[in-house]
């Protein structure tokens, strides 16, 4: 049912008007008001079709046109004029009217056509306010979900970023846009590989020309001292062709991996040098025990130092067995308190003859007062090993050598710091994260077995310690040993 507001005074008027729409419209509903401040709370609470007002009260009583954009009432103005005063009906559809009727003799007449008018105009509209409506609903819902994936991207803490096929970003995480320092709005555009400071595409970002070969793909590369899983999806979509590109840092994950790797390594290498210490033990026990027998026959001078010289040797041989075994947990390590310094003067004393013949100097810079409680035999092996390795690597160049040894007591961290440096030829880039790895050797065939510093590093790491090598080519090597220290 239509509902028409009829704002005049004029009885006549009202009648006839009442009239009309009973003829034309027999289901509409007329409300009345007597003037314009009526009309305009009627409007204010309830629903209105259509208003018909007399120009007297639209244009000269309260500015009832201009209350009702004010309040953002959309219901259509129909003012009747005066036959006479033709001049205010464009005054009223300057200030918002919908249209007017000229009340002279036949105006009841034409109320049909002046209805169908409105009707119309008002249908079309109320259609496009709905479109408006949904439109802004819609353009509201596409917003939010654009929001929603966005957070939901950025709450992934990998480096997300989509390119297109002139590697520029089109979309990109914040964990992306802040491993630069920047927001996502500030690389939106840009060619992503100037981030990188570089001048082109990494390699594994180059994109076929051929988009049938862009394919899903994982990579490993190191970028900036880390290392990255890289992911790869292509997107072909509305003629557009992208890729996105995952990079998830996995160096804590690659350390942890190559730790556990050198575990097994070194638990396999445990088995085995159970076993073969167990097989040189008893020959060795042979042949101190027959030494020791001719020792104590009488015999002559020189052929007693020989005896002996073969028995100090045997004996030293047992020490190392008893060494491997109690690596390899077969035997406990026996740990006293120890002089640190002392260690290292019994070990170059050991091998000093070896060390004069080949021209190599030794210099000690000793912190006085270092113990802790260890093993001897084993931090001795440790000491001769790095010596050994040290002399081997100097006789690779054509100077002089020197070995220093350096000790010091650090107090944050409460360990004693051992330093062995050499000037040799250094240990290659590539090299140095596997020195510690069972067999692994860069020494020439027959030279080395791979096994020193890894036993090293085992032995070290029972004492609560750790062991580290820092290395330049051409300039020298240099290995950190650090312990807890006892007072």
């Amino acid at each position: 049912m239509q509902r028409v507001l009829l704002i005049n005074q004029n009885i006549k008027d009202s009648r006839l008007l009442k009239k009309t729409f009973q003829n034309y419209y027999p289901a509409t509903e007329i409300v009345k008001a007597r003037d314009s401040v009526g009309g305009l709370d009627i409007l204010l609470h309830e629903r209105v079709d259509t208003i018909f007002i007399d120009s007297a009260f639209s244009l000269t009583d309260i500015d009832f046109l201009g209350e009702v954009q004010k309040n953002n009432i959309t219901t259509p103005v129909i003012v009747i004029i005066e036959e006479g005063k033709e001049i205010l009906a464009a005054e009223a559809i300057k200030k918002g009217a919908c249209d007017y009727i000229i009340k002279d003799a036949g105006y009841p007449d034409s109320l049909p056509d002046v209805i169908e008018r409105t009707l119309s105009a008002s249908i079309l509209k109320k259609d496009a306010e709905e479109k408006r409506e949904q439109r802004s609903l819609l353009f509201k819902q596409i917003y939010k979900s654009h929001k929603w994936w966005q957070n939901i991207i950025d709450a992934i803490t990998d480096y997300l970023f989509v390119i297109d096929n002139d590697y520029k970003i089109l979309r990109t995480n914040k964990a992306f846009a802040n491993l630069f320092g920047r927001e996502p709005a500030d690389i939106i555009m840009k060619p992503y590989f100037k981030l990188f400071d570089l001048k082109g595409p990494h390699e594994w970002c180059m994109l076929p020309k051929n988009k049938d070969s862009l394919c899903h793909k994982y990579i490993e590369r190191k970028i900036n001292e880390s290392i990255y899983l890289i992911s790869c999806f292509p997107i072909f979509f509305d003629n557009h062709d992208a890729a996105v590109y995952i990079m998830k840092d996995i160096t804590e994950t690659r350390r942890l991996k190559d730790q556990v790797y050198h575990l097994d390594k070194l638990s396999s290498l445990g088995t085995l040098t159970s076993g073969v210490a167990h097989e040189i033990n008893n020959p060795l026990t042979g042949i101190i025990g027959y030494t020791e027998m001719l020792l104590m026959k009488n015999g002559g001078e020189l052929s007693k130092k020989y005896l002996q010289n073969i028995y100090d040797s045997a004996i030293r041989c047992k020490k190392i067995v008893k060494n491997m075994l109690a690596f390899s947990r077969q035997a406990p390590a026996c740990k006293n308190l120890e002089n640190i310094n002392d260690i290292i003067d019994k070990t170059i004393e050991l091998h000093e003859y070896r060390l004069k013949t080949t021209n190599i100097e030794i210099i000690k810079d000793y912190e006085e007062d270092l113990y802790a409680h260890i093993d001897r035999q084993q931090m001795q092996q440790i000491i001769l090993n790095l010596i050994i390795n040290a002399e081997h690597a100097i006789s690779e160049t054509d100077r002089s050598g020197t070995i220093e040894f350096k000790t010091a007591y650090d107090k944050k961290s409460n360990n004693i710091i051992i330093t062995v440096s050499d000037n040799g030829n250094g240990i290659p880039r590539e090299a140095l994260p596997k020195i510690f790895d069972p067999f692994f050797t860069t020494k020439p065939v027959n030279k080395g077995t791979g096994l020193g510093l890894s036993i090293a590093h085992g032995i070290i790491a029972e004492q609560g310690g750790t062991i580290e090598a820092e290395s330049k080519i051409g300039k020298g090597t240099s290995f950190i040993i650090e312990l807890p220290r006892t007072d």
